[in-house]
C-alpha cells in the first residue's frame, strides 16, 4: 500500500470505553486501516497535536466521555486550522442525534450497540 493510500484510509477511534476502542481498533486494523486510539477528547487532540495521525482521518468520536467529550472536542477540532481534514462519525447511544453545527464536519451517527456490518459500511462510505 502506498503512503497516499494508507493516509487516506487512517482512522481515530475515540471511546473511553476501552474494550470497544480496542475491538472497533482490531477489526479495522484487520480490514486494512491505518488505527490509532484515544481515550477521550482531550487524548485525541493531544495526539493530533503531534502530528502522528495521518491527515485525511476519520474520526469514530463517542458522544458522550469524560473528562472531555464529543461536544467539547467537535468544538475545538472546529478551531483548528487543519480541521477540514477531518471527518468525523459519532458513535452514540442516545437515541438523539447532537445538535447541528455548520462548523462541524459530521459524516453521520452510527448508534451504539452497532454491528460490525454497520461500522464496515459507515466507515467505508465516509472514510
Amino acid at each position: 500500500m502506498t503512503d497516499d493510500a494508507t493516509r487516506t484510509r487512517a482512522v481515530l477511534v475515540v471511546d473511553d470505553d476501552r474494550d470497544l476502542r480496542e475491538l472497533v481498533a482490531d477489526v479495522l486494523e484487520g480490514s486494512g486501516r491505518r488505527v490509532f486510539t484515544a481515550r477521550d477528547g482531550a487524548d485525541a487532540l493531544q495526539q493530533l497535536d503531534r502530528n502522528g495521525i495521518p491527515r485525511p482521518c476519520l474520526v469514530l468520536l463517542d458522544w458522550f466521555m469524560a473528562p472531555m467529550g464529543g461536544r467539547t472536542f467537535l468544538e475545538r477540532l472546529a478551531a483548528r486550522s487543519d480541521a477540514a481534514e477531518f471527518r468525523v462519525l459519532l458513535l452514540s447511544a442516545s437515541s438523539a442525534d447532537p445538535p447541528p453545527d455548520p462548523c462541524w464536519r459530521l459524516a453521520g451517527v452510527l448508534r451504539k450497540p452497532f454491528g460490525l456490518d454497520d461500522l464496515f459500511e459507515m466507515v467505508e462510505q465516509h472514510g
